[in-house]
């Protein structure tokens, strides 16, 4: 796996700069994004299961859990590579020359595989950077990207750069990292995931856009879409789109779409609003859910079965109208 393979290099990279270049390897250091800009904040404690059953009153909403899975998706397709980058760039680089500065290449004496992080300062406080890799018996002409980005450090009032905080860019290219010896296959067969994040101040609204993709092996490409933002000390609002075949029938295969909006309070309090459409399916179905700021399910409606639901609109507080996503 990508991230097993990143941790071994990332706990060896330690390169060979010299003291005199401190200064250049804290600007490189900072062109490169941290965890905790993508990070995906949603409103629930961390480790719930989703399951699909229906939430009766007073019961914890089960669109509240997959609000917070849909977030733990993100999470743990990012978070994960990303720390590894930073572990990496913990270490003086193996060289600084000009506006480039590299970590590797290295490779740990029983591993298959050989790694190259090279950052490079494009202008103002903006920089590149990619994660190369290869069989460690081909040549240096055999690296392929697994992981490329940009990214832009903030800026305050005074122009000095904030720490931790900023905007870009990155591709995880799964295909490539599965083809290197000794790897086995990204997240559900995911050919890519494609994130773009800002966090530019401790109090500016915080956004995350994720896009997965992978080929379904019939000439399709199933897909998966999130776009999250949130505003410190408010709520925040989350759209998840997946096209892919939900239909159990082997006969039809054509892609639906399953689209959830959700949007929460700062108290937690929320609604999820879903639509399925397209595809094998005649017309579109609906479902509509909000829960209190204990998480129990207080409303909750399904268009094509209105003996199944609870509770009224009124229930849902800030939230009384459904606003289906439109990725």
């Amino acid at each position: 796996m990508l991230r097993k393979s990143l941790l071994c290099a990332a706990l060896m990279l330690a390169g060979c700069g010299d003291s005199d270049s401190k200064q250049d390897e804290a600007s490189f250091r900072g062109g490169v994004p941290s965890k905790q800009m993508v990070e995906v904040n949603s409103p629930a404690p961390k480790g719930q299961g989703l399951t699909t059953e229906y939430a009766g009153p007073g019961q914890t909403s089960e669109y509240y859990i997959l609000t917070v899975a849909a977030a733990a998706t993100i999470n743990g397709g990012t978070l994960g590579v990303l720390n590894l980058i930073e572990e990496i760039v913990k270490h003086p680089p193996t060289s600084i020359n000009g506006d480039v500065a590299v970590w590797g290449p290295h490779s740990q004496p029983l591993s298959l595989i050989t790694w190259k992080l090279t950052v490079t300062h494009t202008q103002g406080d903006t920089y590149s950077w990619v994660l190369e890799a290869k069989a460690k018996l081909e040549p240096d002409t055999a690296f392929k990207a697994v992981l490329s980005g940009s990214h832009t450090a903030a800026e305050d009032a005074n122009g000095e750069r904030l720490s931790g905080y900023g905007s870009g860019q990155f591709l995880i290219d799964w295909e490539r990292n599965n083809a290197l010896p000794g790897n086995s296959g990204g997240p559900e067969g995911m050919a890519t995931l494609e994130v773009r994040y800002s966090r530019k101040a401790p109090d500016a609204v915080a956004t995350v856009e994720a896009d997965f993709s992978r080929s379904t092996g019939a000439g399709e490409q199933a897909s998966a879409n999130y776009r999250f933002a949130q505003t410190p000390g408010a709520g925040g609002e989350l759209d998840y789109v997946v096209r892919q075949n939900l239909d159990v029938d082997p006969t039809r295969s054509k892609l639906e779409r399953l689209a959830i909006k959700s949007r929460w309070e700062r108290t937690g309090a929320g609604r999820s609003d879903i639509k399925v459409s397209g595809g094998d399916l005649f017309g579109e179905a609906t479902v509509n859910e909000c829960w209190d700021g204990r998480f129990l399910s207080v409303y909750f409606a399904v268009s094509f079965r209105p003996d199944v639901g609870h509770g009224t609109v009124n229930a849902c507080g800030s939230f009384p109208t459904a606003v289906y996503s439109t990725l």
